[in-house]
């Protein structure tokens, strides 16, 4: 298989372990009037790891206008997983974390990935479990980190 054939099979099928595994995840349950987007999973999870960000640093890190975040803010908001406040070393800053229910929201999803993950993975051998993590976590080390060129 040509290089270019080989980076577009590898391609292909992250794709489809991205599919499986995302397939129904943000569904909140019968009882949920809300699904969770794609795209306020990625906030959920930024704000998780980087708490306390205000609407402009949200907006640069998914590369979309402060107004446009500002809008999904209020969404997340309005179902209970993220609130404003005023932040801790300018009072006019307004900046945005998790509520309880936020926490647990990604709690829950990131546990529906890894059980949807765990029967496929479980089919490899424990040496190529090691193997494929370490070989993807090579590959990711190579790519510039946010920021960098």
């Amino acid at each position: 298989m040509a290089h270019y054939e080989m980076i577009e099979h590898f391609f292909s099928l992250i794709q489809t372990i991205n599919r499986h595994v995302r397939a129904g995840q943000f569904d909140q349950g019968k009882h949920s009037d809300f699904l969770i987007t794609r795209v306020q999973w990625m906030i959920l999870r930024y704000l998780r790891r980087h708490p306390g960000r205000t609407i402009g640093q949200l907006a640069d890190h998914l590369n979309v206008r402060s107004s446009t975040m500002s809008q999904m803010i209020d969404r997340l908001e309005k179902v209970g997983l993220a609130y404003r406040s005023t932040g801790t070393t300018d009072a006019r800053a307004r900046v945005v974390s998790l509520t309880d229910e936020g926490i647990n929201t990604i709690h829950q999803i990131e546990g529906r990935f890894i059980e949807a993950l765990s029967a496929p993975f479980d089919e490899l051998s424990p040496e190529e479990q090691r193997t494929l993590v370490g070989l993807l976590g090579k590959l990711t080390g190579y790519f510039p980190k946010r920021g960098e060129k």
